[in-house]
């Protein structure tokens, strides 16, 4: 069982009580009421500013983008549940820094809607590779943040000549199978608490920030990190009947049900789930040849830590590993400030 697999049961299990009861995280405030408003005009700003889309393989992928054509690229994949707006609190500043930033939003998720869900890690991986024909990028710093650290590693696995570098911030840097094995027995526990998906309907977007909000505010020690709120937003969908429910299909990417946590049921997912549980990166970086970043937020109760020494210890003049003291699973959102000391730390070593 993944860490994120864990983490987003809990996620929902939270979000369907605030809708409710509530939540003391984030409490119906004038004040919070007005960091909703406030995201949401952020949000439509950065949308107008910096969003763009791009035709690539038979589907509309969504991307923002920051910097110049000066610029090193760099390719991020959002962590699962999230999308492209991620990086919002620090896409300028990696500009600042000497990267042009492509923050995408891969398949099934906000505005890269598909009908077709019979799509793995590999899918994704084609996608950018497709991106990155189009906008004559030959070659490219490829980062993600833990189900986006699976596309980094994937797209490595498929086009080690077109990486510069890799940031893997919490995922794709472990085997995901032999950690579902490892946590299966905590996670089976937890499979009869999450509610179906389909509950999470919610009558206002102030509600449904208010729930994402009161799962994440208090592993960020109860404050919101500045210029997260519009992250947030991005997560919401509105429906046609005006009611307002998450952006994306968890079901029919990942799966549900007791499936999604045991071990010897893998394949029964959905190609995503499946492809992801085959991540293994001692295989996919067996023969690496370019600088990697890990990004390790000790923070988290389910740490891989021996995972990445192992990665490393195959690599050392290569493979750098940067260790987050009490940061949660999401680290660059909440550590902003070290997140960008370490990507100008690996531009200078490409």
């Amino acid at each position: 069982m993944t860490r994120l697999f864990l983490l987003f049961a809990t996620l929902l299990a939270n979000m369907a009580m605030a809708m409710g009861e509530g939540t003391q995280a984030f409490p119906d405030t004038p004040e919070n009421r007005r960091i909703v408003d406030q995201a949401w005009d952020e949000y439509r700003r950065l949308d107008a500013e910096h969003g763009q889309f791009i035709d690539v393989n038979g589907i509309r992928m969504h991307y923002l983008e920051w910097g110049d054509e000066s610029g090193v690229p760099l390719i991020w994949s959002h962590g699962y549940s999230s999308t492209g707006y991620e990086l919002a609190n620090v896409g300028p500043q990696l500009a600042e820094a000497g990267y042009h930033v492509y923050s995408i939003t891969y398949r099934g998720h906000g505005q890269t809607q598909v009908g077709d869900y019979a799509f793995s890690l590999s899918h994704i991986a084609d996608d950018i590779a497709a991106m990155m024909d189009a906008l004559g990028i030959e070659r490219a710093v490829i980062g993600g943040l833990s189900l986006g650290g699976g596309v980094t590693t994937a797209f490595y696995d498929h086009y080690p000549d077109r990486v510069l570098g890799l940031v893997l911030e919490d995922g794709g840097a472990d085997a995901v199978q032999a950690r579902t094995e490892k946590m299966y027995e905590m996670a089976k526990q937890m499979a009869d608490a999450i509610p179906p998906f389909e509950a999470l309907v919610f009558n206002s977007r102030f509600e449904a920030f208010q729930a994402i909000a009161g799962f994440y505010v208090p592993g960020w020690g109860g404050n919101m990190p500045s210029g997260v709120a519009p992250m947030f937003q991005a997560w919401i969908s509105e429906r046609d009947d005006g009611k307002f429910v998450p952006h994306y299909d968890g079901p029919r990417l990942l799966g549900e049900g007791v499936a999604t946590f045991d071990p010897a049921r893998s394949h029964e997912l959905p190609l995503l789930g499946q492809s992801w549980r085959r991540t293994h990166p001692i295989i996919t970086y067996r023969n690496l040849n370019v600088p990697m970043l890990i990004i390790d937020p000790t923070g988290d109760p389910f740490d891989p830590s021996e995972s990445f020494r192992r990665l490393r210890d195959l690599h050392p003049s290569l493979v750098e590993i940067v260790e987050y003291p009490d940061t949660p699973h999401a680290a660059h959102p909440m550590r902003p400030d070290w997140f960008l000391r370490d990507l100008r730390g690996l531009l200078e070593r490409l």
